[in-house]
């Protein structure tokens, strides 16, 4: 007998914890909520059952002698215990059950008498939705006051009804006060403000999509961010009538963001940065902007929209440590490093990087229709000064984020890389590429940079990540790259190196396609002189001296790396001559290793 009861009492012990939903008695009733473990929102539901019955308790004590659960109370309730925010309207016979024997309150009385016929006989319809929208509302009207905690809604076929009935007494009421003013009334046909905020935002993000299609029906990847914080405004701030939007209100949603709030996609509370709450902010104003011209809500922005607050409160966070650089790039003996390591088509992407200052925005849209190789420069015969000749090997491409165009000189090593991609693909591809098509392609054939995806960069960034893993993994001690920066930081390497003063910051503008080569020289190579390409070209040149370490640890290009040999030959160099030792160390066999040994000609 024992046994059998530790079992019920187990068994009665995982009521409250059973996946089913915590349980309460409520005047007599027991009420769950279905799906919720004992908790926060569980108790939460339960608390609004407990408020409905004293709200019913008074009800009852208003139109009915007994004080029991109604049937408007047992509806509402069970809506509440599935956790439903806004109750529908519950039928004609639960509301007119509810009252009992006690009379209808005078409103709904009407209401039923319009649906009895002579004989007694009534015939209004089972649900509410079945009356026309003036009779449903003297029902919302009277359950709301009886009930007043319960967030009941009108059927959806009525909504609208009673908006433009409320439009009308509105423009009844301007013309009313119109004409007390002794001013002119408005014309018929002008447009009062409709719809809600986050209908708008929708209605924006749409706008916005259309503006990032190309003509092609492809989506231009940039377009990707500015969508993500239009669904951030509807999915972080209040939803609210549009009419309601005035001056105050606007400040509030830039307040939101201007306060700096915490970054979802991190597991902390960690602040936005102020670049990106600045971003949000701007996009806000392109909203509000838009709203204002668009005929869809005929919203007008508020005569003191400018005097709008914009400035994004700083905090101590923001302060830089003295020992961060404000550009991190890789030294030179790191690069040699990672170019050591890399497999052929990853020292493709470094030395193009690093020779042309590309990121993966960049190198992934060129085409191979913007690479001239061994031919010297096309404006050469249009007077550019310059010396060139069919040895040089060049690529003329227009960023897209600015469309500046560009001119690179490409190094010799990029040129051996990129010949041997360009016979790869063509394997690939079965034939040889197109001059429309993008030189960078995956096994698939499909783009590496993935202009439709939101993450477009995401190709480049796993392939960089396992470079720096083989590293780690293969490298020794002295080669270990302790600080991991991103891709895009092989872009930032050639203008850090340039330096700062203003001749060579013009350069690195023009090395970097930015759209003003530099802030003190806003219009020259704008309006009235070509950019200095002859200087950039010089740059790259000496550049490339600079870099001779890098290209001097991979003699072989398109060799493919062997840790165990470079592994072979520092224990080598560092003084480990005994082959048994050596294997032992690379756990590896003493053969692997005398091969090793001879192909590096140290045996």
């Amino acid at each position: 007998m024992s046994n059998v009861k530790v079992r019920r009492r187990k068994k009665s012990s995982r009521g409250a914890g059973d996946g089913k939903g915590d349980r309460r008695m409520i005047a007599g009733k027991r009420f769950r909520t279905p799906g919720l473990p004992p908790g926060d929102e569980s108790s939460r539901r339960l608390d609004r059952i407990d408020q409905l019955w004293l709200e019913n308790e008074a009800f009852c004590n208003r139109v009915r002698r007994d004080v029991e659960w109604t049937d408007i109370a047992l509806w509402a309730a069970d809506a509440l215990r599935h956790g439903k925010v806004r109750i529908p309207l519950p039928s004609i016979d639960d509301v007119l059950a509810s009252f009992g024997d006690a009379p209808y309150r005078i409103d709904i009385k009407h209401i039923i008498d319009r649906y009895t016929d002579d004989t007694l006989a009534c015939n209004y319809p089972p649900e509410i939705e079945g009356l026309s929208w003036d009779e449903a509302k003297k029902f919302y009207d009277q359950l709301s006051e009886f009930f007043p905690s319960i967030n009941w809604c009108l059927p959806e076929r009525h909504s609208q009804e009673i908006l433009d009935s409320h439009e009308k007494q509105a423009r009844y009421s301007i013309e009313r006060f119109a004409d007390a003013q002794g001013a002119a009334p408005p014309a018929p046909n002008t447009p009062l403000v409709s719809g809600n905020l986050h209908e708008a935002l929708e209605s924006f993000e749409a706008e916005r999509k259309k503006g990032f299609t190309l003509p092609d029906g492809t989506f231009n990847g940039s377009g990707h961010h500015m969508l993500g914080m239009i669904r951030s405004f509807r999915e972080r701030q209040p939803d609210m009538m549009l009419s309601q939007l005035d001056y105050s209100r606007c400040q509030s949603l830039i307040d939101f963001w201007r306060e700096r709030p915490s970054d979802l996609r991190k597991k902390s509370v960690v602040p936005l940065t102020k670049k990106t709450c600045r971003n949000y902010i701007g996009e806000l104003i392109r909203f509000f902007k838009w709203l204002h011209l668009t005929t869809d809500f005929n919203w007008r922005r508020p005569s003191d929209f400018d005097l709008l607050n914009k400035q994004v409160r700083e905090l101590p966070s923001d302060r830089k440590s003295l020992d961060d650089m404000e550009v991190a790039t890789y030294s030179v003996d790191h690069l040699a490093t990672l170019f050591r390591v890399a497999i052929p088509f990853e020292r493709l992407l470094m030395a193009w990087c690093l020779n042309c200052a590309h990121g993966a925005a960049e190198f992934g849209r060129v085409e191979w229709g913007d690479i001239l190789l061994h031919q010297e420069h096309p404006w050469v015969k249009k007077g550019l000064t310059l010396e060139s000749s069919s040895q040089d090997s060049w690529c003329g491409f227009l960023r897209p984020k600015s469309g500046v165009l560009g001119w690179w000189l490409l190094w010799p090593e990029t040129v051996a890389l990129l010949e041997w991609w360009r016979a790869e693909i063509t394997k690939t591809l079965g034939r040889e590429p197109r001059l429309t098509e993008r030189v960078l392609l995956t096994g698939k054939g499909t783009p590496l940079y993935r202009d439709e995806s939101r993450n477009a960069q995401t190709g480049f960034a796993n392939l960089w990540t396992r470079l720096h893993k083989r590293v780690e993994k293969n490298a020794s001690n002295d080669d270990q790259i302790e600080e991991k920066l991103p891709f895009g930081t092989l872009r930032d390497q050639m203008s850090d190196w340039l330096g700062g003063e203003q001749a060579k910051a013009l350069v690195a503008s023009v090395a970097l396609a930015h759209g003003i080569p530099h802030s003190g020289d806003k219009l020259l190579y704008r309006h009235y002189s070509n950019r200095p390409w002859r200087a950039l070209f010089e740059s790259q040149r000496e550049y490339r001296e600079h870099l001779f370490p890098m290209f001097a640890a991979v003699p072989d290009l398109l060799g493919e790396p062997d840790p165990v040999a470079e592994k072979v030959q520092s224990l080598w160099t560092a003084g480990v001559r005994s082959v048994t030792k050596i294997a032992n160390c690379l756990e590896v066999s003493e053969v692997t290793v005398r091969r090793r040994l001879k192909s590096l000609g140290l045996e």
